[in-house]
């Protein structure tokens, strides 16, 4: 009874359950002892990723949290405040230079930009109303002298408001008015300004000196002779009143009298 259970038992020195454990795998197939990894995905876009990745390579997130390789925490961190910044710089810089500009000029002034630089307005918000009208019709005039047509244009309708809102307007406003019409093209307005002087004066030497360049301004030039000899023969009789427009635009005068003379 032993010796036949040995033998059934035992065949050549081994159980049948080791040498079922010990057979060898079947071709085609690989024996492994390691379990599969369980396969990851991106949390922001679903993608599967690889094996090592630490960023996915569809949408960029970080494996381990929100975030790209191409910008980090602290770059984001700096650009956010880091404008801020520039504007708050910014706006004290130009509170600085605008303060500066208004303690150095000693006078609030309003700059207007021309192609031919840049052109100051006065502040005329406490002149009485004659000098409203002598600061912008002074301003006009010299601008024109300088050969800035663009800025005396923008400033003229200024010293026209001005200058006929000292109504009723005598012969030296009326004067004024013509001069400051002519520098703006507005040739009808002059003439018609010179003749209303010569109307109630017809010897005033304002209103011949006016009534001859706005007929050159016409170009009509026998008109401009006619009253630049007028002008010629009441100069004597008309420098002795010493009226105050005469004193006041007395340059003006002396060179229509030279080119009176000259033609």
């Amino acid at each position: 009874m032993d010796s036949t259970r040995n033998n059934h038992t035992v065949v050549d020195g081994q159980s049948p359950h080791s040498k079922i454990a010990h057979q060898p795998p079947t071709p085609g197939t690989m024996a492994t002892n390691t379990p599969a990894a369980n396969p990851r995905f991106c949390s922001d876009c679903g993608t599967k990723l690889n094996a090592n990745s630490q960023f996915c390579h569809n949408c960029g997130s970080s494996v381990h949290g929100r975030g790209s390789p191409a910008q980090s925490p602290s770059g984001s961190k700096a650009l956010r405040w880091g404008v801020p910044a520039l504007a708050i710089l910014l706006l004290i810089v130009l509170s600085v230079i605008q303060f500066g500009s208004r303690g150095a000029g000693g006078e609030s002034e309003q700059r207007v930009p021309f192609g031919t630089g840049v052109v100051q307005a006065p502040d005329i918000s406490s002149m009485s109303p004659e000098e409203r009208a002598d600061r912008l019709f002074n301003r006009v005039m010299r601008l024109s002298s300088e050969g800035k047509k663009d800025s005396a244009a923008f400033f003229g309708p200024m010293a026209l408001g001005a200058l006929e809102a000292l109504t009723p307007l005598d012969a030296h406003r009326r004067y004024d008015v013509g001069l400051v019409a002519l520098v703006t093209g507005d040739v009808s307005s002059a003439t018609a300004q010179g003749d209303t002087i010569l109307a109630q004066q017809p010897t005033h030497l304002l209103g011949l000196a006016l009534a001859a360049r706005a007929a050159d301004a016409r170009g009509d030039a026998a008109a401009s002779r006619s009253f630049r000899r007028r002008l010629l023969a009441a100069e004597p009789a008309e420098k002795a009143r010493n009226l105050p427009e005469y004193t006041a635009h007395a340059a003006d005068i002396s060179t229509a009298i030279e080119q009176a003379r000259k033609r």
